[in-house]
């Protein structure tokens, strides 16, 4: 009997959003900056580690990750390196305000 293998990935959830970059900009996809760290809206960093691949379909290659790994708006594939420190994460998330 034959079986299948199916990605362990599944593209929606491997695609974060509501990001916020943090370090150095290390360079620019599609006309737009990235960094070298991004923090999610739940206080976690995540590094650079490369361009996501394509399918022919257009679809980003979600087998493509590995373990840790996820794909950001254009393009970026980040990989989870913990939490950030607290104070930096509510700092980040609080703009200011002008009177």
């Amino acid at each position: 009997m034959h079986v299948q293998r199916h990605s362990a990935h599944i593209l929606e959830y491997a695609v974060l959003y509501n990001t916020t970059p943090e370090g150095p900009v290390i360079g620019r996809l599609d006309d737009c900056e990235f960094s070298e760290f991004v923090l999610d809206e739940f206080g976690r960093r995540f590094a650079f580690s490369g361009v996501a691949p394509r399918l022919s379909s257009g679809q980003f290659d979600d087998a493509a990750l590995r373990d840790g790994e996820f794909i950001i708006p254009p393009g970026l594939i980040y990989k989870y390196r913990g939490k950030a420190d607290k104070r930096h994460w509510l700092s980040s998330l609080i703009t200011p305000t002008s009177a």
